[in-house]
């Protein structure tokens, strides 16, 4: 499992709300909801190891690996109970983060999603997908 540091966009201060993009995204697809959520929260949005601004890092190939990458960005920021909003492949993360620790949830929402992130061939490399 890859723990290395992840870039996160994160913007001013209050309850953290935690954006999960999806798959082939990265924290650029938040900024109206940045923009709208930052007043009243402090808005965290990651970026998955392998996309946008943490490509320099290996991807993961389960879902579970991206929830302990995102897991551990939060403990590294000292954040103990969130809200989190995933969407798509990031609804599937967001699943999965409550699996493990879902007592350190205030609110999810999963957005777009599937309830399955363990789907055998889901990950392909980026040539692939273009």
């Amino acid at each position: 499992m890859n723990m290395q540091d992840i870039f996160a966009e994160d913007v001013s201060s209050g309850a953290p709300l935690v954006l999960i993009h999806g798959f082939l995204g990265s924290s650029d697809v938040w900024a109206p909801q940045i923009e709208f959520f930052k007043d009243n929260f402090r808005v965290i949005a990651p970026v998955l190891p392998g996309f946008g601004k943490s490509s320099a890092i290996n991807s993961c190939d389960t879902i579970e690996c991206m929830a302990k990458v995102i897991l551990n960005l939060l403990e590294k920021k000292q954040i103990k109970n969130f809200n989190l909003l995933g969407y798509s492949m990031g609804g599937m993360i967001a699943q999965e983060i409550a699996k493990i620790t879902g007592e350190k949830i205030l609110k999810l929402i999963c957005y777009g999603t599937g309830p399955r992130g363990n789907i055998l061939g889901r990950f392909e490399t980026i040539d692939q997908s273009r």
